[in-house]
């Protein structure tokens, strides 16, 4: 059974990896109120024992909190959008934070932001799937080994810098030419996308996630012996798209070369 939940100890027990300090719904500026309702987003990678248990005991917290939203749970770990009381939403990171203890490395980064009460999600998925995203469903994707390194905010920016003082005469030595993937759903690149001078930004024209493992069988000769730069909204669908990356250089004979930014590419 869920074990009650005590007093939060929130802010000082949990941080999003965006920040060395702790969230808090407070304002800085004069007269403005915390905020009453919050929406979080956020994935963990990490070995799930039993899903199905899992699933069952975030549902009962979820619906004992009164958060909305979706969540899905998996042998590799948690990927969920939640919506609900300031104060709930606490509760629940605490709760996740202390079931599963993310190792520095794997740290959580918790995406908190103050929403309305016309923008909360209305009821709530909790589901058992293959999956963090559904990417390859006939042969799952597991990021928890071969996922690319990530790339801090500021390597991402260093990386692109340097790549755009590179002489383009030149020839091709050591770190190889980079190129941009954005692995996010055509809809989502046209409203904004990263680019940079002497680099490739790549956009496949995706209706949903599962169209990559196509896209990339048919354009991995275009990726061959270069390094990869990947980039989406909160990092997830990175993990995943290295993975099949690899493998599929692997099976070309290309050693690795790819790297997503951490928390996506917000």
């Amino acid at each position: 059974s869920l074990t009650p939940l005590g007093p939060p100890r929130w802010p000082t027990s949990t941080r999003s990896t965006n920040s060395s300090a702790p969230f808090t719904t407070e304002s800085t500026e004069p007269h403005v109120s915390p905020a009453e309702f919050l929406s979080v987003t956020y994935y963990h990678v990490a070995a799930i024992l039993d899903p199905a248990d899992e699933a069952s005991r975030q549902r009962r917290l979820c619906d004992s909190l009164c958060l909305g939203g979706r969540l899905r749970v998996c042998a590799h770990g948690l990927n969920g959008a939640l919506t609900g009381g300031a104060e709930a939403v606490r509760q629940y990171i605490e709760w996740v934070e202390e079931r599963h203890e993310p190792r520095p490395q794997r740290a959580i980064d918790w995406k908190l932001a103050p929403v309305s009460g016309s923008e909360l999600f209305v009821g709530l998925s909790v589901r058992e799937t293959a999956e963090l995203v559904t990417l390859s469903p006939g042969s799952p994707i597991s990021p928890l080994e071969h996922t690319a390194p990530h790339v801090s905010p500021a390597d991402f920016h260093r990386l692109l810098e340097e790549e755009a003082v590179r002489d383009p005469s030149a020839p091709a030595g050591n770190p190889p030419p980079l190129v941009l993937l954005d692995v996010r759903n055509g809809y989502e690149s046209a409203i904004g996308r990263f680019e940079a001078p002497n680099v490739a930004t790549l956009r496949p024209p995706l209706r949903q996630f599962s169209e990559l493992p196509r896209w990339l069988e048919a354009n991995v000769h275009v990726l061959r012996g270069r390094r990869v730069l990947m980039y989406c909204t909160g990092g997830v669908r990175c993990e995943a798209a290295s993975v099949l990356l690899r493998q599929m250089r692997a099976r070309g004979g290309e050693g690795g070369g790819e790297g997503g930014g951490e928390g996506g590419g917000e």
